[in-house]
């Protein structure tokens, strides 16, 4: 989960508080200091390395990348894009730039999954205190 939307989960649970009273105001504020807690030790995410030519770069919902690259061959211009989570793309890409974007984005809407780097990372226990 990346920090963007931890901390937009604390947002939510503030905004709820604010209509709320006695021990359910209490508990949403708890829930939303520990979200808060979780954003500010969460450690950065590092850099995925992109393949050369890349031109965009576009997150999937698990939060891997989905880029879309030029290459000239022959005086045309050519737009592949790949999903560097599940590997899923258009090797050969088209001439259209506009093009390879749609279907790249299409295909990060629907792509769940995760980045390379948060699959090798060894896992962390979470704390409450």
């Amino acid at each position: 989960m990346q920090n963007t939307d931890i901390q937009h989960e604390a947002a939510t649970l503030l905004r709820a508080a604010r209509t709320e009273t006695g021990a359910r105001r209490e508990h949403l504020l708890e829930e939303a200091r520990l979200w808060l807690e979780l954003a500010r030790t969460n450690p950065a995410a590092p850099p995925e390395e992109v393949p050369d030519g890349t031109v965009m770069r576009i997150r999937t919902r698990g939060g891997a990348l989905t880029v879309v690259m030029e290459a000239k061959e022959a005086g045309t211009h050519l737009y592949p894009w790949t999903c560097l989570g599940c590997g899923d793309g258009r090797k050969f890409g088209g001439t259209n730039r506009k093009d390879a974007q749609v279907e790249a984005t299409r295909h990060a809407r629907d792509c769940w999954v995760l980045p390379q780097s948060t699959l090798n990372a060894p896992a962390r226990p979470l704390s409450v205190a």
